[in-house]
Formats: C-alpha cells, sequence, structure tokens
C-alpha cells in the first residue's frame, strides 16, 4: 500500500476501535474479559504499547536495520511482554490511560507522517510490520470487544 493508504487504513481502524469503545458503558469498561482477562482499559494500554513498539521499530529499522528483540517471540514469551505493558499503567485512572493511548497513538502518525514512501511498502520490513502492528491490531482487537459486547447480552 501506498504511504496515504496506509495512513488512512490507521485512522479509519483506529476511529473506528475508538467508536467501539465508546459504545460500551463506563461500568462494562473495567469489567474483566474484554480481550481475554484484560478490561477494556487494560485493552487500551496494550494498544498503545504496540503503537510505540511500532514506533520504535520503524525508526530503529531506518537508522540501522535493528530489528526488536521482541520479533521472534511468541506464545510465552509474548504473553509475558504485553502483560507486562499492561501491569506498567494498569493503575492509572481511566482518564489518564485515554490520555495515553491517545498521545500514542498521535506521536505514532506524526513520525509515520515524516517517513519516506519506502517504509510502508507491502511485504517490506516495516511495511508489513506498520499494517500488522496498528489497522490490523486494532480489528483484531475490535472484533474481540464485539465478542465481548455479544457476551454481555
Amino acid at each position: 500500500m501506498a504511504k496515504q493508504d496506509v495512513l488512512e487504513a490507521i485512522e479509519h481502524g483506529w476511529d473506528a476501535f475508538i467508536g467501539l469503545v465508546e459504545s460500551f458503558p463506563l461500568e462494562d469498561r473495567v469489567r474483566p474479559g474484554a480481550v481475554g482477562h484484560w478490561n477494556i482499559h487494560e485493552t487500551l494500554i496494550h494498544i498503545a504499547a504496540w503503537d510505540n513498539e511500532t514506533l520504535l521499530l520503524v525508526k530503529g529499522f531506518e537508522a540501522n536495520g535493528a530489528k526488536p528483540g521482541w520479533l521472534n517471540q511468541s506464545g510465552d514469551d509474548l504473553n509475558a511482554l504485553n502483560e507486562s505493558h499492561v501491569t506498567v499503567k494498569r493503575d492509572l485512572d481511566s482518564e489518564l490511560i485515554w490520555t495515553h493511548f491517545r498521545d500514542t497513538h498521535q506521536k505514532l502518525v506524526d513520525f509515520l507522517e515524516t517517513c519516506d514512501e519506502h517504509v510502508f511498502v507491502d511485504g517490506s520490513f516495516t511495511g508489513d510490520a506498520i499494517n500488522t502492528e496498528t489497522w490490523k491490531h486494532y480489528q483484531g482487537h475490535g472484533q474481540d470487544l464485539m465478542n465481548f459486547k455479544e457476551s454481555l447480552k
């Protein structure tokens, strides 16, 4: 996909995800089980962590070809990394979680807007990582939230 197409997919996915989150009453946003054992606020922390990881991944790869250490992790190791991301901010009040969530996303988008077109090419390390960790990630957890919403009926 071209840079502009990727940026539009990111914003479309982001807007859809936020709309879905905002459709939940406040009491359901802190109910466990939205995504695995996480509640919705913890899921926002998780999404923000991966927006940040995406920014770091692209910066590192563009600067010196470095790939992140988590790249080859799977299963328990990746679950532990995800849990550590959430644990650090889990006790923030909901307003601070939302601020962190939105600010981290904006930093990623602002950075991506400065990147050259080649960063977004399908099949490239950075292009595939951006797509996987942004709009496809939002979509995946959006489906989790749809399933959660259905389970609450």
